[in-house]
């Protein structure tokens, strides 16, 4: 029988790695730190949208760069422009919080550092948009016996402290209810890139301030 092969087009990467959280330092200011709630009440985000850049979280900022540099230079081949820090802010879920499927706005790169998460605080999520079908359509879903890497329309990750997740900042996800008992901590970031970007008439120059 002649060979084949199953080629996954268009592919969508996330990025899964691993921050080294210093067990000296005290998150338990993160208690006490200005929030504001969600609209829809299900979880707090800090008022501090550039938190990233505050003295506690320098070691994981250094390492966040890096693995924003290896998932555009290394993975995907980007050849123009620079990544910059442009939003991070932490996420607190507290018992039955969680987060809703949505996407981040206004960003190139996006992803999250699980600060603190005990056993059942919750999985993350990412969800297929159904304005871009891949193998199926909006009308047309046949029952599937099995889920693997070209029919999934979601993909769960169970979470411990020090996770790290980067990802294209259009990609849907959400974050599962916290059934721990404890809070549930993560920094969420997103990066710009910044230069000169395409080519000929498509060229532009963008400058994050």
């Amino acid at each position: 029988m002649q060979q084949s092969e199953v080629i996954p087009l268009f592919s969508t990467p996330l990025y899964k790695g691993r921050v080294e959280i210093d067990d000296n330092i005290d998150f338990g200011f993160l208690e006490t730190i200005p929030y504001r709630e969600y609209p829809d009440q299900t979880g707090w985000s800090s008022e501090d949208c550039k938190i990233l850049d505050s003295e506690p979280f320098k070691s994981i900022k250094q390492q966040v760069d890096k693995h924003v540099e290896i998932f555009l230079f290394e993975l995907l081949k980007v050849g123009q422009g620079r990544p910059v820090h442009s939003q991070s802010w932490i996420n607190k879920h507290d018992i039955d919080g969680y987060s809703p499927k949505h996407y981040h706005t206004n960003s190139f790169i996006s992803g999250g550092v699980y600060l603190h998460c005990a056993p059942q605080s919750g999985a993350i999520v990412f969800n297929q948009s159904h304005t871009s079908p891949t193998w199926t359509t909006n009308t047309i879903r046949p029952a599937l016996v099995e889920q693997n890497l070209f029919n999934s329309e979601n993909w769960a990750f169970e979470v411990n402290r020090g996770d790290l997740f980067i990802f294209p900042s259009h990609v849907m996800h959400k974050v599962e209810t916290n059934l721990s008992g404890q809070n549930r901590y993560m920094v969420a970031f997103n990066y710009l890139l910044e230069g000169t970007i395409g080519q000929h008439t498509g060229e532009m120059t963008l400058r994050v301030s």
